[in-house]
């Protein structure tokens, strides 16, 4: 249901922390609740879900990071982190996890549409020099939407991460197939508004171009849409 429409859920010291991924969920959710209540999680674990009730995890890259995107106190997300790493996936509090949700953005938005239209794992597309370039083109189109908007992350040039991305980003994740690919298999509905849609949304408001992510965000839309109109699909 719409939890906007029950707000007696969170409570008067409740928080929201978002643990989706892409970029635009925080203003969702700050239209109908107090900005300073909510939180977002940078997570890179990969998880598969091979049945209903197991979850397996596939890779762990780096710890999970929790912040506000609204200038909130993080002192309520200390306990919450402290948890998180006692269960046995090391968290922590950081006070920019912009930077961290758009670096995320890099990386989902180069791999997941790609792996999804391909039905390849990750490994696979940084090995051919066909999907190289194409992962290329959407980091620089990203790149150049963070400048336009005002939005950065951990490093200055889209050469830069490139460089940081196929030695030290996607070597651990070889075999890692993203949650869009997963969704798509299993005909639910997929992250793409939040990944590629959300650049092409921003770009647009800024006047940049973004045809890469543009024809990767259509192609997966169509996927999508295919699976739910021959109504064998589920929303997550």
């Amino acid at each position: 249901s719409d939890l906007s429409l029950h707000p007696e859920i969170v409570g008067g010291e409740g928080k929201i922390v978002l643990f989706q991924n892409g970029w635009g969920n925080a203003e969702i959710f700050a239209a109908n609740f107090p900005k300073d209540g909510i939180y977002n999680a940078r997570v890179i674990t990969g998880f598969q879900r091979p049945e209903k009730n197991v979850v397996d995890v596939t890779v762990h890259a780096d710890s999970i990071h929790l912040g506000s995107l609204f200038g909130s106190d993080l002192a309520p997300m200390a306990p919450l982190a402290e948890t998180i790493t006692k269960g046995g996936i090391p968290t922590e509090v950081v006070e920019d996890v912009g930077k961290d949700l758009w670096a995320k953005m890099l990386y989902n938005c180069a791999l997941n549409p790609l792996g999804a239209i391909f039905n390849v794992p990750y490994g696979v597309l940084g090995e051919e020099p066909y999907s190289r370039e194409i992962m290329e083109a959407v980091i620089k189109e990203i790149f150049s939407v963070m400048e336009a908007t005002g939005h950065k992350t951990h490093w200055s040039a889209p050469e830069e991460y490139t460089a940081v991305f196929y030695e030290k980003l996607l070597p651990p994740t070889v075999q890692h197939e993203s949650s869009t690919h997963q969704d798509i298999r299993a005909r639910k509905t997929t992250e793409i508004e939040a990944l590629s849609g959300a650049v092409v949304r921003l770009g647009e408001e800024v006047r940049v171009p973004t045809p890469i992510n543009w024809t990767l965000y259509k192609m997966v839309k169509f996927m999508e849409g295919r699976n739910l109109s021959q109504g064998e699909g589920e929303k997550s």
